[in-house]
This record gives structure tokens, sequence and C-alpha cells, in this order.
């Protein structure tokens, strides 16, 4: 990487938050039959890295595709389950959010929710705030009990601030355990879900790098 700028990227998924990649997602999918790769290239720079529109200008071309094999090397990552992650709130109170224990023993209603959240990117927030709710005591790995299920409202924003690495593992996890309860109306519409990810990422990557390396020549 050129030595006269440095570049700040993530070193893995849990320094890109759930937030952040859905609004990437998003732009993407209104974007994605568009010949003008720099937009996305820079919202990628932009929501991934943290920089401003004018910072991500200044990246030298020639980093461009180093950067972009990066993040894209980051999303082949495994994302296993977590079942305790800790965010921080803008008054600096430390807030401890546990995965549902028992999720096989789950309420009909919440059950009901993450059929309706969990397959869509943009309300992935909402699925999560079901899946990870607040401590109310213990944080050994495996003995914790959290708050009662009340709704997904007053958590879902709070959840676009989990990294997205948790966020897609808990998606996994639930796509096993659908599975495992028989639900194959799940199975086949995540697996669906997730392939479709996996080639349109995959897609845009290859070509950014073309469009970097015509440049280039």
């Amino acid at each position: 990487m050129n030595n006269n700028f440095n570049v700040t990227i993530p070193n893995s998924l849990r320094e890109i938050k759930l937030g952040a990649w859905q609004r990437y997602v998003q732009i993407y999918e209104k974007n994605k039959d568009s010949d003008n790769l720099d937009f996305l290239n820079l919202k990628m720079l932009q929501l991934f890295c943290g920089f401003s529109l004018q910072e991500s200008r200044k990246v030298p071309i020639s980093d461009f595709d180093a950067i972009l094999t990066h993040l894209g090397d980051l999303f082949k990552e495994k994302t296993p389950r977590v079942n305790q992650f800790t965010l921080i709130g803008t008054d600096g109170v430390e807030v401890t959010f546990g995965l549902i224990p028992n999720l096989d023993k789950m309420s009909y209603g919440e059950w009901v929710d993450l059929e309706e959240y969990i397959f869509d990117n943009q309300t992935l927030h909402r699925a999560m705030a079901v899946l990870y709710r607040p401590l109310i005591m213990g944080k050994g790995k495996d003995r914790y009990l959290i708050h009662e299920y009340k709704g997904t409202d007053e958590m879902a924003d709070v959840m676009k601030e989990m990294p997205i690495d948790i966020a897609l593992g808990a998606r996994v996890f639930f796509y096993r355990l659908a599975k495992k309860l028989g639900k194959s109306i799940l199975d086949s519409t995540l697996q669906s879900l997730m392939t479709q990810e996996a080639a349109n990422l995959e897609a845009r990557l290859e070509k950014s790098g073309k469009a970097i390396k015509q440049s280039l020549s």
C-alpha cells in the first residue's frame, strides 16, 4: 500500500457495524447495475473504513484493488455463534447482551418475529433485538438470564451498532436451528438468500477489479 497515504481499514468483521453493512447493502442493491463503480467504491470506504467523501477521494487508485480485496476477504470469514457481546452507549454506559438461552424453547411470539425479520437484510437489526437482549444477571458463558421479550422497538436501533459477524453468525445459527426443528421453508429461503448475497459480493468485487485495472493501464 502507498506509504504516502495511511489507510485505516477493518482487520475483521468484528470492526464493521451491522448498521453500516445494512446501509451498504441497500445502496448496492439500488446501484448494482450501474456501469460507474466510483460511487459504490467510495461508499464502501465511507461505511466500512469510516472515511469522509473527501478523504475517500484521496486514496491512491493503486490501493483501491487491495482495499476491496481485503474487504471481500473479510466477508469470507467464518461467523460462529457468539453468546454475549458488549456495547457502549453514547452516555458511556456499557451493556452486555446475551443470546436467548435454550433457543429451541423460545416463545411463539419470538419465533414469529424472527421469521418476519431475519431474512430481510434491512430488518436484520430487529431480528437481533429478538435474539439478543440485555443481561439481567451473570456473565458466564452458559449461565445467564436476559430481559423478557417485549417486542423489538426498544432495542432495534441499538442493534445496528453490533458487529456484523455476530449478526451473520446468529442468522446462520437460527437457520440451523430451523432446519433441526423441521422448518423446511426456512431452510430453502435462507439458503437462497445466503447464496445470492455471496454471488452479489463476488460479482461486484470482480467488476471493481476490472475497472481499476483498466484505469491503471
